[in-house]
């Protein structure tokens, strides 16, 4: 199926093999893949490798670090300009779909990417970036419709990159994608798709629909247990399904506003050594 908000997801199970339409609708036919060494060591982007029809040309960038940082996307776009890609893919949890944002933007804008955060008047300064894809494999941040980048820059700080812009074009939300994700993991991302929710709900901001589709995603994770059961069966397809959509509806919950649970994240996840995926 087809969700008929922002960026129109296809959302089921399975969806991944309508990867070569989606790429064909955006017009890419070399694309950028950005994703981490853990799903290039367990065969995941085989599966993509796979699925693409003969015309598509892909170039991988496998070394998205658990935070994405400056460095990443400065080599991840060196390697989008070698290999003349036209299209960047976010596969993987937040960080690579994150990453794949950063890469889009700086693709076709002038400078370093610090220079379009938010702290930098960022918002303003971003414009239509290049096509970007996002699938993700994980069920927590809803990166893949919304609007922000949060990246590590080489002074350290954890800044945000936001705009309409940043969206992805398109998204591809396979919930089998998410079937052999380890239980310590799955806990960790539901726990930031329920955040999500949370905060939104409790924004101060009045926006009836935005909470309404957070009050869904708190149903699907804990009224529903799809988090409990997904971390005690990770082949629950079931569970699986309700947490991707919790995911991705947290992200559009979120887009009434976050709280401090999430300022107080940016900053620790920006120390190095405490190696937090937040």
């Amino acid at each position: 199926m087809q969700l008929n908000f922002f960026n129109k997801p296809h959302f089921e199970n399975g969806s991944l093999k309508k990867i070569s339409e989606v790429l064909k609708a955006q017009g890419i036919k070399k694309p950028l893949i950005c994703t981490d060494p853990g799903l290039a060591s367990i065969g995941m982007t085989d599966k993509i490798r796979n699925l693409l029809s003969n015309e598509l040309s892909p170039t991988f960038y496998e070394k998205t670090p658990a935070n994405p940082t400056e460095k990443a996307v400065d080599e991840a776009l060196e390697a989008y300009k070698t290999h003349d890609c036209d299209g960047v893919i976010g596969f993987g949890g937040g960080s690579s779909m994150d990453l794949g944002k950063a890469v889009a933007l700086m693709a076709n804008h002038e400078g370093n990417v610090i220079d379009y955060s938010l702290n930098e008047g960022g918002f303003t300064k971003i414009k239509k970036t290049v096509p970007m894809i996002a699938i993700p494999t994980t069920s927590g941040t809803g990166s893949e419709v919304s609007v922000g980048s949060v990246i590590i820059m080489n002074d350290g700080r954890k800044l945000i990159l936001a705009s309409e812009h940043l969206r992805p074009d398109a998204a591809i939300c396979d919930p089998e994608l998410t079937v052999g994700l380890p239980s310590i993991l799955t806990a960790g991302a539901g726990m930031d798709a329920l955040t999500h929710c949370i905060e939104a709900i409790m924004s101060p901001i009045n926006d009836p629909p935005a909470e309404a589709v957070g009050l869904d995603g708190i149903e699907k994770i804990v009224r529903e247990e799809s988090l409990i059961n997904a971390c005690k069966d990770g082949q629950d397809l079931d569970a699986r399904w309700n947490m991707m959509m919790a995911s991705t509806e947290g992200a559009m919950a979120f887009s009434k506003g976050l709280g401090a649970v999430h300022s107080m994240s940016h900053a620790i996840g920006a120390n190095q050594e405490l190696r937090l995926h937040h």
